[in-house]
């Protein structure tokens, strides 16, 4: 029982910090928006007329879906990055004319910026599916480069060992490899959420896709509703911030002797 009474105080204390520190930053905000707005000619939202625009659109039944949309499309490209890079690792690893092949393509996709990758994609794909196929372009070699170092690092002399003592290749592969891998896919996933959600909000406020939260941002900005924009940023940080908690899960700590 006293492990598991620690393990909630320092949960509980590790909340309270964090809370404290995003009140501290809220009340910096709030003085400096109102600071400010005495001389600027458009005024700063306040964390309070964030809060207002956010409880407006929550209102409206349409705001659920957009959200929903926008998500669709980010994790369908971030779903096919995780098996074409994961499965691009695996081949690089396992035939080497292949990885060479393969090395100069992944690095071409990983130094093209977001904005020109969609105004190129924009010019084949459906402006629908642009979204999803950008985020699959920048999650895809996030991944391939870490499952590859992952399997690069692997324990080749245990699984010789298990090979020698009889094991099969799927029991190797459920027993060894994905054990061994396994911090590099979960920083991959982590990482590549974050870049996710990036590149496809900005992808959808390029191409002005419809029923998307990045067409609010734009619309936000035309129509000079900054309350609202600034709105639409606190849940597209929220989303991504509970998307990497969830894919990351908690933090495992060792038991002390």
């Amino acid at each position: 029982m006293a492990p598991c009474r620690v393990t909630t105080s320092t949960t509980v204390r590790k909340a309270l910090k964090n809370s404290i520190s995003v009140l501290f930053w809220l009340v910096v905000w709030q003085l400096a928006a109102m600071a400010a707005n005495r001389s600027l000619l458009l005024p700063i939202p306040t964390p309070v007329d964030t809060a207002r625009a956010l409880c407006r659109m929550a209102a409206e039944g349409g705001f659920w879906l957009t959200l929903g949309a926008s998500l669709l499309r980010i994790c369908a490209g971030f779903a096919l990055a995780l098996l074409a890079g994961g499965a691009g690792a695996a081949a690089s690893a396992r035939w080497p004319l292949f990885r060479q092949l393969a090395a100069p393509l992944v690095q071409l996709i990983r130094a093209i910026p977001v904005a020109v990758f969609t105004i190129v994609v924009f010019l084949w794909v459906s402006r629908p599916y642009i979204p999803s196929t950008i985020v699959f372009l920048t999650v895809l070699p996030i991944v391939w480069s870490n499952v590859e170092t992952g399997l690069e690092n692997a324990d080749r002399q245990l699984s010789e060992m298990a090979r020698v003592f009889g094991m099969s290749r799927r029991a190797i592969l459920w027993q060894i490899t994905l054990p061994g891998i396994r911090p590099y896919v979960s920083a991959a996933v982590t990482t590549g959420l974050g870049f996710a959600w990036k590149s496809g909000i900005a992808a959808e406020v390029i191409c002005r896709t419809q029923g998307s939260l990045g067409d609010l941002l734009w619309s936000g900005k035309a129509t000079v509703s900054y309350d609202e924009v600034f709105a639409l940023t606190a849940v597209i940080v929220l989303c991504s911030a509970l998307l990497q908690r969830a894919f990351s899960g908690p933090k495992r700590k060792e038991a002390a002797p």
